[in-house]
């Protein structure tokens, strides 16, 4: 029997027994690594991570950021021409309670702290309207703070991009989104889990991969915290594209 056939008839089943396809293609097409969850045990909602879960009015994460402007990103334009080196970011999540005529709780207001690392020391700070579904602007950016925010929309929060808007599963095996380059359709997969330590503490994680040059790409994920714990992450000529890591929470 060809493979073809088998994912026909093995879908036939698994949509009778409640399964979605999603996880089929997981098990099939890209496999699960180690014990659990397999084909038998296939991953369930608890498996699922989103962007922006558990935030709460009062929520910090603090990061240490380094962004090369010069470096494009494969996910989006944003953010080519600023830079931000070895500097510190603060993101704390207040309630947006509106005005008098907008009284929308939908949004957070995401009160960011920039501070670069070189000398002078400058610091800018301003509050950025984010959406709770998925931490999409909801607003437009003040020109002003633009080219400070850009390079942490081009970085710590473009994993926006690379999730596409939906849950994804922590799952190793599990392919959450794909670059084409050329002819290549490259994979952007959960690759493994392991325990990571950081100045914000000790995390059960995943690490989101990806190539496309000689240097893997890598963004370590916790279902503890509502964005990425760390990232490595490189351009089509090797060279660093953003760097950052988890140094300071309040969840």
């Amino acid at each position: 029997m060809s493979p073809k056939r088998k994912l026909f008839l093995l879908s036939r089943l698994f949509a009778l027994l409640g399964i979605t396809i999603s996880i089929i293609i997981i098990a099939i097409g890209r496999g699960f690594s180690g014990p659990s969850p397999s084909i038998i045990h296939p991953p369930t909602a608890d498996d699922l991570w989103i962007v922006g879960q558990n935030i709460h009015s009062g929520t910090i994460l603090n990061y240490s950021l380094t962004r090369i402007g010069s470096h494009s990103s494969p996910w989006s334009s944003l953010g080519e021409h600023s830079s931000l080196i070895d500097s510190l970011v603060s993101i704390k999540f207040v309630q947006d309670e509106g005005n008098s005529t907008n009284n929308n709780k939908n949004n957070w207001k995401a009160i960011i702290r920039i501070t670069n690392g070189t000398t002078p020391r400058i610091s800018r700070q301003d509050t950025v309207l984010l959406s709770k579904q998925q931490l999409i602007n909801a607003v437009p950016i003040d020109q002003g703070f633009a080219p400070y925010y850009e390079p942490i929309e081009s970085s710590i929060l473009e994993i926006r991009d690379i999730a596409l808007g939906e849950a994804k599963y922590l799952v190793i095996g599990a392919e959450w989104n794909s670059i084409t380059v050329g002819v290549t359709t490259i994979p952007a997969k959960i690759l493994a889990q392991e325990k990571i330590q950081t100045k914000a503490g000790i995390f059960s994680s995943y690490i989101l991969s990806y190539t496309i040059g000689s240097k893997a790409s890598r963004i370590w994920i916790s279902h503890d915290v509502p964005l990425p714990i760390k990232a490595d992450v490189y351009n089509a000529q090797s060279q660093l594209q953003y760097s950052y890591e988890l140094v300071g929470k309040k969840l």
